[in-house]
């Protein structure tokens, strides 16, 4: 029995030593014959398939104001205005800059935040903007104000609000 296991592997490595030569059949400097098995082919032998990679999903933002306290539009009413910003489609680590501009082409207050998120994700950002014991009331800056977005400097969505006197 043992004679017959010792015959079995060594014609099995007599078979593999004539499937797998150790050095070119020609000599040195000649091609090897026989098939050449592509670098891309896995363990197996089996190419995989390259699947396509999906588009990005759009970068969106979309904006909506809440006055503090609820219902109240005056200069003398208002405590603070808080702007909600929901975005999604960010890809990796952005600058999200908030600018708050006030009646006219003056811009009253600008805020950068960095927002790090994959592009399936949706981020929730709340930017709040004091009304009472500032500039805004003493100067009477009423009327309609806009709030803008920027990623990494390109425009991504605007909300007006109105505070009235």
């Amino acid at each position: 029995m043992r004679a017959l296991v010792m015959a079995s592997l060594a014609l099995g490595l007599v078979a593999c030593e004539q499937g797998h030569p150790q050095s070119p059949p020609g000599g040195e400097g000649e091609p090897p014959s026989g098939p050449v098995v592509p670098a891309e082919v896995s363990w197996n032998g089996i190419t995989p398939l390259v699947r396509p990679t999906p588009p990005l999903p759009p970068l969106v933002g979309t904006a909506d104001v809440t006055y503090v306290p609820e219902g109240a539009r005056g200069l003398s009413d208002v405590t603070s205005v808080e702007v909600r910003l929901r975005v999604s489609g960010i890809v990796g680590s952005v600058s999200l800059d908030a600018e708050f501009l006030a009646p006219g082409p003056a811009a009253y207050e600008k805020r950068t935040q960095t927002v790090v998120a994959v592009p399936t994700e949706e981020r929730e950002l709340v930017f709040s903007l004091p009304v009472a014991g500032t500039n805004i009331p003493i100067h009477g800056l009423s009327g309609t104000w806009e709030a803008r977005f920027f990623v990494d400097g390109a425009p991504l969505t605007a909300i007006p609000f109105t505070l009235e006197r």
